[in-house]
């Protein structure tokens, strides 16, 4: 594989650069992220690269740091999704966001990026929770360790249905259990609500 390549920037567009290497022009393909961080045209470049290989086509896909590959080698590991649409997911989306919606679980967060449907949210959580824990972009640590009531279940999905994050839910939730006793869903939403 070629591990990085460093050159010129030649063109720039928000899903490809072309970089000069002493004379050769370098199509790679990027992500929206990546082209926010690199340099402009003109400018030195040092970008991390993954070399796709099909028997019709050779292409170099590339990313402003390790942890976005990684990422990206992580989506591709999946059955059903190609470089291409991982490309399309890292565009969709900022690293720390998706790898926060998979440690969570968060299949509605996933599908609001483009072309990720239902399964595929589904297949992302399932494959790729624990590598991410292996890669430690997931922080086990940080996982909500703490058994919840049903009715504690219940409040948090009203309240992830009301557009607030799940883990910001349960942490609520657990400082609301730490000082009172709530008996009912409505109450816990009431204080969760006016704690957030």
């Amino acid at each position: 594989m070629i591990d990085y390549v460093t050159g010129k920037i030649e063109q720039k567009n928000p899903t490809t650069i072309v970089v000069d290497v002493n004379g050769i022009g370098y199509h790679i393909s990027t992500s929206v992220q990546t082209y926010e961080k690199i340099p402009g045209v003109g400018e030195q470049v040092k970008i991390k690269t993954y070399l796709h290989v099909r028997e019709d086509i050779l292409q170099i896909y590339g990313f402003a740091d390790e942890k976005e590959r990684s990422v990206f080698l992580g989506l591709i590991s999946i059955s059903g999704v190609g470089p291409k649409q991982a490309q399309s997911i890292l565009s969709g989306i900022p690293i720390i966001e998706l790898v926060q919606a998979i440690s969570e679980a968060d299949v509605n967060r996933l599908t609001t990026i483009s072309g990720v449907g239902n399964k595929t949210a589904q297949r992302l959580i399932i494959e790729l929770k624990e590598k991410f824990k292996s890669l430690g972009l997931i922080d086990e640590s940080s996982e909500m360790t703490v058994q919840l009531s049903s009715l504690e279940h219940e409040a948090i999905m009203a309240l992830v249905s009301l557009g607030y994050r799940k883990q910001t839910a349960e942490k609520a939730l657990i400082k609301i259990r730490g000082k009172e006793k709530v008996l009912s869903v409505e109450e816990m939403i009431k204080k969760v609500l006016q704690m957030i």
